[in-house]
């Protein structure tokens, strides 16, 4: 089986290795696949899971010697498997992408700043979690498709210290934060975070 890339997860841990394997997928073209190793025994569970979630194929998966060996084709992003899930699916991105577009015409309420995750279901999971502790200074909105070009979503924010904020308690808190991005005219360039 040919790989375009090998990547070694190895001495990260949840959520981190997931947010690797999808940073590299997103580097290569759709049907390619990528070799991971990760000693995370969370990993086991997480890779399945997330590429059930993300449209990816699991293509292998063994355990050997306290490592985890996956073997993960890109695909066309989720989509849904039964016909409520196709159905949640779309009306999510119908509500998503009517919000980018009001907020086009309204450019003063534009974010300016961008936090991606590794999953739809993981960006819904900490939305939840966020609304739980009273934290409701974002919108979320589709994946640009400069920085994913299948379905995906993101929070924007207006100001840089919310963003900041807020992708490090997600981090803190173990949700699959992917990377932050400074919102410019057509790119979208990560901001590093310690």
């Amino acid at each position: 089986m040919q790989v375009k890339k090998e990547i070694d997860a190895k001495g990260f841990y949840c959520p981190t290795p997931l947010a690797i394997v999808s940073k590299e997928l997103k580097e290569i073209p759709v049907g390619e696949k990528i070799k991971v190793v990760a000693d995370d025994k969370a990993f086991k569970q997480d890779i399945r899971m997330w590429c059930l979630e993300t449209g990816n194929k699991l293509i292998s998966f063994e355990e050997k010697d306290g490592e985890y060996i996956a073997v993960i084709e890109r695909g066309k992003g989720f989509h849904g498997e039964s016909l409520v899930e196709k159905i949640k699916f779309i009306a999510l991105g119908v509500k998503l992408h009517i919000l980018q577009y009001l907020l086009e015409i309204l450019p003063n309420k534009k974010p300016k700043y961008l936090i991606s995750f590794v999953s739809i279901a993981e960006g819904l999971r900490a939305d939840k979690w966020l609304k739980e502790k009273g934290i409701q200074n974002y919108v979320m909105l589709p994946v640009p498709d400069e920085i994913y070009e299948y379905c995906g979503l993101v929070y924007g924010f207006r100001k840089k210290e919310d963003a900041l904020n807020v992708y490090k308690l997600l981090k803190e808190n173990k949700f699959g934060v992917e990377s932050l991005h400074k919102v410019e005219k057509s790119n979208y360039p990560v901001i590093e975070v310690d």
